[in-house]
């Protein structure tokens, strides 16, 4: 690997600012890669595995100025028993689906449902990752933003490819998020929105 991926692939934000990023997913997504990806290796071991209920542990660190937290959807209720705290003070939330596991989609799906209905990504940014874009049998872009029905959220939002195996549009994503992205400014332990 080397090059930008021992460094991380997350910029560094200005002193003083503060992007929070929530990445959940089902089971084998690509979930704790990403977040591997995003950081350096020195600081991997920095990364905090939480239990936050029976069975259930969120991974987090912060870094570089992002607030980062990554958790499976393991169950329905998780979204509103136990995740929904930590979605609601995300200013980015990405959705992680293996795109070439077709059996998947029909729970992705019925897990957006519930975001949605819980209205845990109203005010935030919402990235769906389609990971495994490597592989033969996985499912398109477009065929994705239509089976999960994305058009339908008011909020900024985009299905992007992703292949973590080929290092292959992490970039894209972040430059994404930067773009459609509110960066929060701290002062004095008070967080201010940046215009």
């Amino acid at each position: 690997m080397g090059g930008i991926f021992s460094k991380g692939y997350l910029p560094e934000l200005p002193n003083g600012s503060l992007i929070k990023l929530g990445i959940i997913g089902l089971e084998n997504s690509g979930k704790t890669t990403l977040l591997n990806k995003f950081i350096d290796a020195s600081s991997k071991k920095s990364i905090a595995s939480v239990l936050i209920s029976t069975g259930v542990y969120i991974e987090s660190i912060i870094f570089k100025g992002w607030e980062i937290f990554a958790g499976d959807l393991l169950y329905p209720n998780y979204i509103s028993k136990i995740y929904k705290p930590y979605l609601l003070g995300s200013d980015v939330i990405i959705f992680m689906i293996d795109s070439s596991d077709i059996h998947q989609m029909t729970e992705a799906k019925n897990q957006i449902d519930l975001l949605i209905q819980e209205q845990c990504i109203n005010s935030s940014v919402f990235l769906v990752m389609a990971n495994k874009q490597d592989q033969k049998r996985c499912v398109s872009i477009h065929q994705l933003e239509q089976y999960l029905e994305l058009y339908r959220l008011t909020n900024p939002w985009k299905c992007l490819p992703l292949s973590l195996i080929q290092e292959k549009g992490i970039e894209d994503l972040i430059k994404w998020i930067l773009e459609n992205t509110v960066v929060r400014k701290t002062y004095n332990n008070q967080l201010q929105t940046l215009q």
